[in-house]
């Protein structure tokens, strides 16, 4: 009786696809990319977080002017993997296609990379969830972010295919950097053909075809390349080539108007009771915060004949009675959904208020220094404690002679020079 073996079951090969997925430039790829992002917005944290437009913003620059470069030399290394290993011959004996095979090694590659890139938006998005008002990312601008990083992928890899030079890699990181960053300079609309253009976003929103154009500006150039070195018949490289150059003009024709303005920005919300406070519709959050640091100002000018009756956060329109403020995001102000400084904000609050838009001839003469003077004052003692008043102005005989007036006197001369506070006659201007 013969015993027979059972045959041994021999394992399924792995695919090519799901190895170089796992394995390789790929996952190292996709882990400096979101290093680089990470370190890059926590570095920075101070002056975004708390405020959607500027955390999409930073993390646009940072996509795009440093994980961009780094992407390309990255894929640029993989592409040369062949030339290292001396593997050409061997590759070209197997019965798969050349564009198979490049396809399974770029491929993942432009995966990991945007998958990085995803990993820092959702923690930048996590981060700024607290203390930010209504609204998120702008869908648009993460599709044309993860668009240039996968053709930075693609395009990398097709020149590591051509290129057997060993520092062919940090030469190209290095080079795009240069292509990404030097048209940020220029004024012209071709600008626009940049993935890397810093958009100015705070009152504006993307048009409904801008994240389609610009993925296929990018992504054609970039399949193009790579189908160029790839494919058998060279000539299919036209095909995403031609689609890249038909939307470049529309790009570039429409420039600026890419971009509408967003009604949120342009909304004005105000606080009910007088005077008012006024913000656009993205900051309506931090009214409270605002009419709390200028309640010392509005305070101490509540009936006087001249105050504003309302105070807005934009060059206000020819109206009487309205006062330009800084907007709250700008500068230091605000800090994770915090208002900082209000001393400082409310100082320039004040200077703005007091302002005189006047011609320059009368500089230096003797009225117009007691002028200036009494408006340094008058902006300090607004402010309300002596200290913020010595932070900001210095200890004038102008400020103590304001200090020292009965509150009666002081309100009929407050009176008297909020009445004049927009006057360029010197002689018109009660002076202390």
């Amino acid at each position: 009786m013969t015993v027979t073996e059972a045959p041994v079951r021999q394992k399924a090969p792995r695919p090519a696809l799901r190895t170089e997925v796992r394995r390789g430039v790929g996952p190292w790829t996709g882990l400096s990319t979101a290093l680089t992002l990470g370190v890059t917005m926590a570095a920075k944290a101070d002056q975004w977080q708390g405020d959607w437009i500027e955390t999409q913003s930073l993390l646009h620059s940072g996509a795009t002017l440093l994980v961009c470069p780094l992407v390309a030399a990255a894929a640029c290394w993989q592409g040369a993997r062949d030339h290292r290993r001396s593997t050409g011959e061997l590759w070209r004996s197997t019965p798969r296609a050349r564009w198979q095979r490049m396809a399974v090694a770029a491929l993942p590659l432009a995966l990991w990379a945007v998958a990085g890139y995803v990993v820092a938006l959702a923690g930048s998005s996590a981060a700024t969830w607290p203390y930010a008002g209504g609204g998120g990312p702008l869908l648009s601008l993460v599709v044309v972010d993860a668009a240039a990083l996968a053709a930075m992928a693609l395009f990398g890899f097709a020149v590591g295919v051509l290129c057997r030079w060993r520092l062919a890699a940090p030469v190209l990181a290095v080079l795009m950097y240069l292509v990404l960053g030097v048209p940020n300079y220029s004024e012209t609309s071709t600008q626009y053909l940049d993935p890397a253009v810093q958009y100015v976003l705070w009152d504006r929103l993307p048009v409904w075809w801008f994240a389609p154009a610009m993925a296929a500006w990018t992504g054609g150039l970039a399949v193009a390349a790579l189908t160029a070195v790839a494919a058998r018949r060279r000539l299919a490289a036209l095909v995403p080539l031609a689609v890249a150059a038909a939307v470049a003009p529309l790009i570039v024709s429409t420039g600026d108007g890419m971009f509408r303005d967003d009604p949120a920005a342009h909304r004005i919300a105000c606080t009910e009771g007088s005077p008012q406070i006024c913000l656009s519709g993205r900051q309506e959050h931090l009214l409270p915060q605002v009419t709390e640091a200028l309640s010392g100002l509005t305070g101490r000018l509540e009936g006087l004949p001249g105050a504003p009756k309302r105070y807005v956060d934009r060059p206000p329109a020819q109206h009487a009675g309205e006062a330009r403020m800084p907007t709250p995001n700008a500068g230091w102000y605000l800090l994770r959904g915090r208002l900082q400084h209000k001393e400082d904000f409310a100082w320039q609050v004040a200077t703005q208020l007091l302002a005189r838009d006047c011609p320059v001839h009368g500089a230096g003469s003797k009225s117009w220094n007691r002028v200036i003077g009494t408006d340094s004052a008058v902006s300090g003692w607004l402010i309300g404690s002596h200290t913020a008043q010595m932070t900001y102005v210095s200890d004038s005989p102008e400020l103590r002679r304001l200090d020292a007036m009965p509150d009666a006197e002081r309100r009929a001369w407050l009176g008297r020079y909020m009445s004049a506070r927009n006057s360029c006659d010197a002689s018109e201007v009660p002076v202390l």
